[in-house]
């Protein structure tokens, strides 16, 4: 199915990009996007498995459109040709076998970082067993249910190069193709301008080639997580730069073409996290500040709004709810928040990570930019674009503001998520920690930013000379070879595997054997997409612990709770069970100090430790 659904995307994007002369790269974003929107309808209703039919439709849909617009005999197969010139644009090459060579490379990774265990890969991987979305009180991490699906969405595609067998390096492969996507639009601008530069055919494709390896570096340039992680801010920041190049490159498309991406692109974006609203109000804003306004902008906000509700909607009807939504909703209107005590300590931090410390926190024999050098950079290029004739004043200035208010508002909103939903979290006590975080929780600034001025300079350098060309591009080059992330890749694509024993180890440790005893107990498909009560003995502390179990049972969605003897009865326990909404409950007690009080609460079934009871003849 995952070949055939890739065949599609890349027969469709040719077809697309033949008929209406447009750069290919630019049409694979398109309809990459619209792939992505449409496994996002399939998954209410549990059809991912449709993918794979609705994919052939489109190939056969593609040929036979081409049969009937170029009429029979040598037509047919000239038009043929032509779509297979377009899949054989270099770039077009470079990115599918990048994307089977990382494919390759990373799909014996597991799963490490802790954002990953508490949410990211339990929630691809119950897509993945459950073809969709599971139904009320069934999501698998509950602590962050309202987190957006796209990321995981573009996992589950990859998931399915393994059919039969989960595979949970393939994981990151899914997350480095959406990210790789959506930097195609700015491959497009890139080749356009080689196209132009008078090189020779060799030369040209050496271009390519160089310009492919800096772009796909790039990410990386800002964020080191992408390498161990999958991180959905960098997705985010990725999305929100093709957007912002899109509304942008209003001139170079007719308006169908231009609404269409535009409401594509945010309604993507507004998929990858629910912050992802402040980025797509500040494409708003920068539509209307760059743009020629027009009233079918209100046609691509309306898309995205309505793409976004559906998932507010269907997280309403679920009980989808995060834990840091809610507390963020309860600071915002009860007047609950109050400043901690360490706010200056954190504030100190906060300087010393965001001037000192790599972005990517990672140490390269090359330049590692911190965040502060990296504000400073894109303004300094804001400054020569206007130097060297490449954008007027009226519109520097007008780039200048918004990327001054957009700068001074994430930054600012970011060092107070750290006194306030994140106050207690000590480990920002640190500069390098304050580092990473203000890299990831930014890169929707830095790495945006960055995208719509590359995009920009060449878009214009198209109509230079060639001596302009070749400098622009010998820049932009030089300094992303010289700040990219080298011992992260390293350790992405191959050092990994030196610790594979270890980590797994560690794994094995933090779920236990109390955690192995449980998954055992249910490891049955009748509990897919089910909540589970797991009570323990309330004298030990077991939080760290059940996120790796947690992760593990996925597609079953647990949730945790204590039980006291000395303090807990009948009535107690089973006011527990009701406010867990679990169809399900499990006691982990390897000492049979519960026998006593979960026999009062199992009287009709009897009770034993270690098995998996329902929840429904005790609550109704």
């Amino acid at each position: 199915m995952f070949f055939v659904i890739m065949a599609a995307l890349l027969v469709l994007s040719a077809r697309i990009a033949y008929v209406y002369k447009k750069n290919i790269l630019d049409i694979i974003a398109l309809s990459s996007a619209g792939f992505l929107l449409s496994m996002y309808l399939l998954a209410f209703f549990r059809g991912l498995e449709l993918t794979g039919p609705l994919a052939a439709i489109v190939i056969a849909a593609v040929l036979i459109r081409t049969a009937l617009s170029s009429g029979r005999g040598s037509a047919f197969g000239k038009e043929l040709l032509a779509i297979g010139k377009e899949l054989l644009n270099p770039m077009v090459v470079l990115f599918v076998l990048t994307v089977v060579g990382v494919t390759f490379a990373v799909s014996d990774h597991i799963i490490t970082w802790w954002d990953d265990i508490n949410f990211w890969a339990s929630d691809a991987r119950q897509l993945y067993f459950l073809n969709g979305f599971p139904g009320k009180y069934g999501n698998a991490s509950p602590e962050f249910g309202d987190y957006p699906p796209v990321t995981s969405l573009a996992k589950w595609l990859f998931l399915q190069v393994s059919p039969i067998q989960y595979k949970e390096g393939l994981q990151f492969a899914g997350y480095f193709w959406i990210n790789g996507v959506f930097l195609l639009p700015l491959l497009a601008k890139i080749q356009g301008t080689i196209d132009r530069s008078g090189l020779e055919k060799w030369g040209r494709l050496l271009a390519c080639v160089l310009s492919f390896g800096a772009v796909m570096l790039l990410p990386g340039v800002f964020n080191g997580i992408i390498y161990y992680g999958t991180p959905s801010d960098i997705t985010m920041a990725i999305i929100y730069g093709a957007l912002l190049l899109a509304i942008y490159d209003q001139s170079a498309h007719g308006k169908v073409f231009y609404y269409v991406r535009i409401g594509l692109f945010v309604s993507v974006l507004l998929l990858t996290k629910n912050v992802a609203a402040e980025w797509a109000l500040f494409a708003l804003i920068f539509y209307l500040v760059v743009a020629q306004r027009e009233k079918y902008i209100w046609l691509s906000v309306l898309g995205g709004a309505a793409t976004v509700g559906s998932w507010f909607l269907f997280c309403f009807v679920n009980r989808r709810v995060a834990k840091l939504t809610g507390e963020g909703i309860k600071m915002a209107t009860f007047g609950k928040y109050r400043a901690p005590e360490n706010s200056f300590d954190k504030m100190r931090f906060f300087f010393e990570g965001f001037w000192q410390q790599s972005m990517h926190g990672d140490h390269n024999l090359t330049l590692d930019l911190s965040t502060g050098a990296v504000v400073v950079l894109i303004f300094v290029a804001i400054a020569l674009l206007y130097y060297r004739n490449i954008l007027g004043k009226h519109e520097v200035k007008k780039i200048a503001l918004f990327t001054l208010f957009t700068g001074i508002l994430t930054y600012g909103i970011v060092f107070l998520a750290h006194i306030s939903i994140f106050q207690t979290e000590e480990q920002y006590l640190d500069a390098y920690a304050m580092a990473v975080s203000i890299a990831r929780y930014c890169a929707p600034f830095s790495i945006g930013s960055t995208y719509l001025l590359m995009g920009i300079l060449f878009g214009r350098l198209q109509a230079k000379g060639r001596k302009e060309i070749l400098r622009g591009l010998a820049i932009c080059l030089f300094l992303i070879f010289i700040t990219a992330d080298y011992t992260g890749i390293w350790k992405y694509l191959y050092g990994y595997r030196g610790t594979l024993v270890d980590d797994q180890t560690y794994y094995d440790d933090m779920v236990g054997d109390g955690g192995r005893q449980l998954l055992k107990a249910v490891d049955d498909s009748q509990y897919w997409g089910k909540r589970i009560l797991v009570f323990r003995d309330g004298h030990s502390y077991y939080w760290v612990h059940n996120a790796y179990i947690s992760k593990s049972a996925s597609p079953v969605a647990l949730v945790y709770n204590e039980f006291l003897t000395e303090l807990d009865n009948k009535d107690t326990i089973i006011q527990k069970i009701k406010d867990s909404h679990a169809s399900y409950i499990y006691v982990e007690d390897g000492e049979g100090i519960s026998k006593e009080l979960f026999s009062e609460v199992l009287s009709d079934d009897g009770f034993e430790p270690g098995k998996v009871y329902k929840t429904e003849g005790i609550i109704y």
